[in-house]
């Protein structure tokens, strides 16, 4: 019986000691940071049959005034932004610039997308490289 209350309280202990060490490692095995900007997406009738056509409008998001409930967060459109359009994370489909809205007409033709369901926008922003999906 003694043995019997060893034996338990040495495997209690290897159980506590290990749940504690495995939540002591904090480094991640990749990083995660949030995009630098905001885009938003609207879906324009297309004038072709059989073409994609979208409106993306890309903002900075001035936190400056979080804390401040009447004021909030401001989106600042970012005008001359260069963003590349991808499919299947490789197939480049173009390259845009936004205007001075913050904003690019993308149209392209379905048949570019190769059977994808998802439009892979890249760019830099303040020296942060970001990777924004879309889905179709």
């Amino acid at each position: 019986m003694k043995n019997y209350f060893k034996l338990r309280y040495i495997t209690l202990l290897s159980l506590t000691v290990v749940f504690l060490t495995g939540c002591l490692e904090e480094d991640l095995a990749f990083d995660v940071l949030e995009s630098p900007v905001l885009a938003q997406f609207e879906e324009m009738t297309p004038t072709v049959d059989n073409t994609l056509k979208l409106k993306a409008t890309f903002y900075d998001l001035d936190k400056t005034n979080i804390l401040d409930h009447t004021k909030g967060i401001d989106s600042i459109p970012i005008p001359g932004l260069q963003i590349r359009v991808f499919v299947l994370e490789t197939e480049l489909v173009g390259e845009y610039t936004t205007d001075t809205k913050g904003e690019i007409i993308f149209e392209e033709d379905f048949s570019l997308f190769q059977g994808s369901t998802r439009l892979e926008w890249t760019g830099n922003y303040d020296d942060v490289p970001f990777r924004i999906y879309k889905n179709l």
